[in-house]
């Protein structure tokens, strides 16, 4: 049983983007399906298309969120913690949430810079263990074992379905 009256809240910014996303993939798969419905051009699209519309309608809930109403206002003291960051103790969690999506954006550009230079198999590996320790993993053996595996099934998987030669070093 519940204390209290809540209401609905919204959170705008993450249901547009969830629309834009919904939006753009489903634009790709009907420019996709309009030039041909053989199925090697739909090998790769239309799969992907289906998984990321199932992930957005499984996340598609949490923008729609109830807070509970304190006799239908706020105090003070909790209209001063909403609008001010600095009191706010969970925005120092955003900025190094923030700080970490900007490292590993960076670390996407260096991936694809050195792609070419040191080989599609080692750039994949280094970008995975890098990426795995900015995101929190301490342990070595689990950041070299899933780095290992990650990059051996993406590399056999994209050499077996895109011809495209990336120049390897060690695979």
């Amino acid at each position: 049983m519940r204390n209290g009256a809540t209401r609905r809240v919204v959170d705008w910014g993450h249901l547009g983007f969830l629309a834009f996303i919904g939006g753009v993939v489903l634009t790709y798969l009907f420019d996709a399906r309009a030039v041909s419905l053989k199925i090697n051009n739909l090998l790769l699209v239309q799969p992907a298309a289906i998984i990321a519309l199932v992930l957005i309608a499984c996340v598609l809930p949490q923008c729609f969120k109830r807070r509970s109403l304190d006799d239908g206002r706020m105090t003070s003291d909790a209209r001063a913690r909403e609008n001010d960051p600095a009191i706010d103790p969970d925005a120092a969690g955003q900025r190094r949430g923030l700080i970490k999506v900007a490292a590993l954006a960076a670390l996407l550009g260096i991936f694809t810079y050195f792609l070419e230079a040191i080989g599609f198999d080692v750039a994949t590996f280094l970008f995975m263990a890098f990426g795995l320790v900015l995101c929190g993993e301490r342990k070595w053996w689990v950041v070299l074992l899933f780095s290992a595996a990650f990059t051996l099934f993406v590399v056999y998987g994209y050499s077996t379905l895109v011809p495209y030669p990336f120049p390897m070093r060690i695979l």
